[in-house]
């Protein structure tokens, strides 16, 4: 005779098995798409949020799960941290060094406020563009100047380079 833990069991994993092998499981379809999209933009409530996350992680959508979960996080933070937030958020966008610019982006996309991380990454484009700018108004002004840049003399070289052989080199 069978034992009912062991029936447990069985029909516990006999509905693990179909759950996981429906039709949809773990596929984005063009509706979770949808939702997955307008949750992460247009809810700003944690707790509605951690519900869609649960719900993506029971459909097998890891990756939209966690994504969901750090967006509550971000969305629940306290004011203090808001606050600490939008200075660091202000101070890197004051900036002008570079990679310490692409750190705070990397980290504020990190923390799904991919808006801020855009902007950023668009600051350190318009630094990149001004810097190139600069560098080539410099090397056309020196250029103009006259200053000896670019005038050194070379001369062909004409010789033979007779290089002897070294001691146990073998050729043949």
């Amino acid at each position: 005779m069978i034992d009912p833990l062991s029936l447990l069991m069985i029909g516990g994993g006999i509905l693990a098995w179909r759950e996981m092998n429906r039709k949809d499981y773990g596929i984005l379809t063009p509706s979770r798409d949808e939702r997955y999209r307008n949750a992460m933009e247009y809810c700003h409530q944690p707790e509605l949020l951690m519900q869609e996350a649960k719900l993506f992680d029971e459909f097998g959508l890891k990756a939209q799960a966690a994504m969901l979960k750090r967006r509550a996080e971000w969305r629940g933070r306290s004011a203090e941290e808001k606050q600490a937030h939008e200075e660091v958020y202000q101070k890197a966008l004051h900036s002008s060094k570079i990679p310490a610019i692409l750190a705070v982006a990397d980290a504020f996309e990190g923390w799904t406020a991919t808006k801020k991380a855009s902007n950023l990454r668009e600051h350190v484009r318009v630094l990149q563009e001004a810097s190139l700018q600069e560098a080539a108004q410099n090397a056309a002004e020196a250029a103009k100047k006259g200053n000896g840049a670019g005038k050194v003399p070379v001369e062909p070289f004409t010789g033979v380079i007779d290089i002897p052989p070294t001691v146990g080199d073998d050729d043949t």
